[in-house]
């Protein structure tokens, strides 16, 4: 299994992004290949190696020739849009910039598709989100993670005035994940970096919420400031899992409370801020409570660091005002992930290793994507993905 990991003791934004992910082994060319099929002109794209502490790093430089442009949510979906780029990389940069107006729209008391971006509507940002994207696909990791993301103090000026570090929007956007906040001064997060982070990422935490891999190539994005505390730069790890152990023993936390009066609309709020911040499964059992009025019980799984931050989020979020805590042995399966190549586009397996040989499991969400996108039957697009899946490991012919 291949997994990209984003090392944020420093922070993390737009063009660091870029920066780590040419020096990971991006072609710089195939990025402004790529990004020149955006149905934009007036910008140029620099990259400039550096070093941050005597560390040696690449930094991406966006100029542009437009001044202080306003673009509302649906003029960047029409430029992403029409842009003749994987679908994959348009879906990712859409859903980056939707979290970024639905951030901005909740700190300025307005909606999505009303907001005016600013410093996030420019060129510059487009190029960054875009391009991160572009990376990003290059590689394409199965899994990706990311540490705890490190925030500045103090203050600094924006389109509406001055304002205090982290921005509001990027604090909007990092709610339910894992940060640490220095006491030196500096924007060390900005909220394109927030936003392009919080959206790819699918596990925030320490080391061991990362599974143990093989390093294969490191990159390093610097920034446009220099620190004294650390070298301003975002640490990109490109890594392979190789341990296909066959069953093995460990705990895992529970969490559990009953609830018969939340809005059911808030589950899915709950369940994504629970998923974002490391939560392991999530689900609601329908029981029927005292008085006999029907409820939930609200089930989490986790590992044992995570308790306090989930139970947190749980109470902040339900009505609950308890929750009942037990461990519980298990036994997992080893596990890997591989890409397999099909008619219909790269389908991502499981591979569950088994004392008798291996379960395959297509990825369900690459299935879905599949099936609407060529108008074949779900259950098709699963049965091809498993039988090449089978071939590639020399299970079938």
């Amino acid at each position: 299994m291949k997994i990209l990991y984003f090392d944020c003791f420093a922070g993390i934004a737009g063009d660091m992004t870029l920066g780590a992910l040419v020096d990971l082994g991006l072609p710089f060319d195939h990025l402004r290949e790529q990004l020149a099929k955006l149905p934009v002109e007036g910008y140029r794209l620099e990259k400039i190696p550096t070093s941050r502490h005597s560390v040696a790093a690449v930094r991406i430089d966006v100029q542009t020739d437009e001044g202080h442009t306003h673009r509302h949510l649906a003029d960047i979906r029409k430029i992403i849009e029409e842009a003749d780029l994987p679908d994959e990389v348009r879906q990712m940069s859409l859903a980056i910039f939707q979290k970024l107006a639905e951030a901005e729209s909740r700190v300025h008391d307005s909606t999505p598709d009303k907001i005016h971006f600013h410093e996030v509507g420019g060129l510059d940002a487009i190029v960054d989100i875009v391009g991160s994207a572009i990376g990003v696909h290059y590689f394409k990791p199965d899994r990706i993670y990311c540490s705890p993301v490190t925030l500045g103090r103090g203050v600094t000026k924006s389109a509406h005035g001055m304002i205090p570090i982290p921005a509001p929007a990027t604090i909007e956007i990092l709610k339910g994940f894992p940060v640490h906040q220095t006491d030196k001064p500096g924007e060390r997060v900005t909220p394109t970096g927030a936003a392009i982070v919080t959206t790819l990422v699918e596990r925030f935490g320490g080391i061991d919420d990362v599974p143990s891999y093989n390093v294969r190539d490191i990159g390093y994005g610097a920034g446009t400031k220099d620190y004294e505390d650390r070298p301003n730069f975002l640490r990109l790890i490109l890594g392979q899992t190789t341990s296909i152990d066959s069953s093995k023993h460990d705990t895992i936390e529970i969490l559990e409370t009953n609830i018969d009066d939340l809005n059911p609309q808030v589950y899915g709020y709950l369940f994504d801020r629970l998923y974002a911040a490391g939560a392991r499964e999530v689900y609601v059992t329908p029981v029927l409570m005292k008085k006999n009025r029907p409820g939930n019980l609200l089930t989490v799984l986790c590992k044992k660091d995570l308790v306090e931050h989930l139970g947190n989020i749980i109470f902040s979020e339900t009505t609950t005002a308890g929750i009942r805590l037990r461990s519980a042995g298990r036994i997992v399966l080893g596990r890997r992930t591989e890409t397999i190549d099909t008619d219909y586009g790269p389908i991502r397996v499981k591979l569950l290793t088994l004392k008798e040989g291996i379960k395959i499991q297509p990825e369900y969400d690459d299935c879905v994507h599949a099936a609407e996108k060529h108008g074949v039957p779900l259950v098709d697009i699963m049965a091809t993905a498993r039988r090449l899946a089978e071939i590639k490991e020399g299970l079938s012919r």
